[in-house]
């Protein structure tokens, strides 16, 4: 193989790559390396460059055995990336040279910690209703055996438990279809103006204190979108009652639409006791609680916002959320028009 041949195939590489002579100085590198590094590579000490001893390693190795040895590599550049490493030396093709790749293998990763956190998140919160439950069947089984009173009580907690079990369990399926479809665009078309009627009339006849309590503002004239109506029912209900959930009793929660000319923002601001700055980032996290008994008290999973991330993903659409402690939260869904 000739250099001129051997460049034309290093340029072509998508991902970083690096030929070196034996004394581990840089013969050339391709456009992907030189944008990694942000230097001109050619002629440089490639031991000065990375500061990586398992590369040197992996090198030394490649070298040693002429076979194709590889690593994984931290570099610390514009951001933290985790790269595979691949070192070949290509004596056998008639270049006194090793050839040096790079490949990103970051979202693997962090994919593979996500599923990790959230396979622990899971059998956490499973584990506190099972818990409750078998001390309850303990205790019918035992000291409460013949009990009638106890019992009446007893079989009220483990249908609040087994409710939020069911609840859970449903939520984790809908965010498992939603992830799978996510990557495919809605093809329905929707009505904001008649949903959000729709789901204020069904949020105000579900509760005595959620009546008369949500304000709606929309313009007239506005035009369908597209999007999935059960999809987006479901956003705008979950946002609507956490809004009436988590405000102060009696006080109006304002939902208005605004339409610009490739947008429309939904906006379901209340009066509740606000969110503090760290929060806000995190709240579309699966299982992540501002305050986790009153979340648990009022029936929610953790789940709620991460389904809405995904749905509002899946219709190219953006959560934005502000709150002041002491003054309420607004949350806002803009949606493409």
């Amino acid at each position: 193989m000739n250099t001129v041949m051997l460049q034309t195939i290093v340029d072509a590489l998508p991902q970083p790559a690096l030929v070196l002579d034996f004394d581990y100085k840089i013969q050339s590198a391709n456009l992907a390396a030189v944008s990694l590094f942000e230097t001109t590579l050619t002629g440089m000490d490639f031991v000065r460059i990375v500061r990586q001893p398992t590369a040197i390693k992996c090198l030394n190795m490649a070298v040693k055995t002429r076979k194709l040895k590889t690593c994984d590599l931290i570099l610390h550049l514009q951001t933290p990336r985790t790269y595979k490493a691949s070192a070949a030396s290509l004596v056998a093709t008639g270049e006194d040279c090793i050839l040096f790749t790079l490949l990103d293998i970051s979202a693997t990763i962090d994919a593979e910690k996500s599923r990790s956190t959230f396979v622990a998140n899971v059998s956490h919160e499973l584990r506190s209703p099972l818990t409750s439950l078998m001390g309850i069947v303990e205790t019918l089984q035992g000291p409460a055996h013949d009990d009638v009173a106890a019992r009446d009580n007893f079989l009220s907690l483990m249908q609040g438990e087994t409710e939020r079990m069911s609840r859970l369990v449903g939520d984790l399926l809908s965010l498992s279809k939603l992830e799978a479809k996510e990557h495919l665009p809605p093809d329905g078309q929707v009505d904001i103006p008649k949903l959000l009627r729709r789901i204020m009339t069904v949020l105000s006849e579900s509760k005595a204190e959620y009546k008369n309590r949500i304000v709606l503002d929309v313009p007239k004239n506005l035009p369908l979108i597209t999007g999935d109506p059960d999809e987006l029912t479901e956003v705008f209900q979950n946002l609507i009652e956490n809004a009436l959930k988590y405000s102060e009793p009696k006080t109006k929660v304002d939902v208005c639409v605004t339409q610009s000319q490739n947008k429309i923002t939904i906006t379901i601001k209340d009066q509740g006791e606000g969110i503090a700055p760290e929060h806000l980032p995190r709240l579309t996290e699966r299982f992540y609680r501002v305050d986790k008994g009153r979340s648990r008290e009022t029936g929610g999973t953790g789940l709620g916002l991460a389904i809405t991330k995904h749905i509002l993903n899946r219709h190219r659409g953006r959560l934005s959320i502000k709150s002041k402690i002491g003054v309420g939260s607004s949350v806002s869904v803009i949606l493409p028009n």
